[in-house]
């Protein structure tokens, strides 16, 4: 089994929900910490020093809100999920991340298992 330190930031409670129940049995995410805002988020990401960050993107965002945090917390995975939850996007590292279109549970799980399997 592996058990992947997750930092959950500014996601609605519902995905979270969806997110951190959708994995395999081999994966457990153990949410260390829920923040709502992302103030200081580098510095405590730096701290915490999780294998994966889910952020839910806000207003107009894009993607690229995960290329600071990556830089914060390099051997991190990074899912930035949209706010209608139909668009995701899994960041390894900068330059190297795939988006899932029309996500659907089947494809959250891929993406949790692809990142399991990077941070072994």
């Amino acid at each position: 089994m592996t058990v992947l330190r997750t930092v959950v930031v500014t996601l609605s409670p519902f995905l979270r929900e969806l997110v951190t129940t959708v994995v395999s049995p081999e994966i457990v995410l153990d949410v260390i910490e829920v923040l709502d805002t992302r103030e200081r988020l580098t510095q405590r990401l730096g701290d915490l020093a999780p294998d994966l960050v889910l952020v839910g993107l806000l207003d107009a965002e894009t993607d690229a809100v995960a290329l600071p945090l990556l830089a914060a917390a390099p051997s991190a995975r990074i899912l930035v999920l949209a706010s209608n939850g139909e668009h995701a996007w899994l960041h390894v590292s900068p330059g190297r991340h795939s988006s899932l279109s029309n996500v659907s549970v089947h494809a959250l799980k891929e993406a949790l298992q692809k990142s399991a399997s990077s941070t072994d």
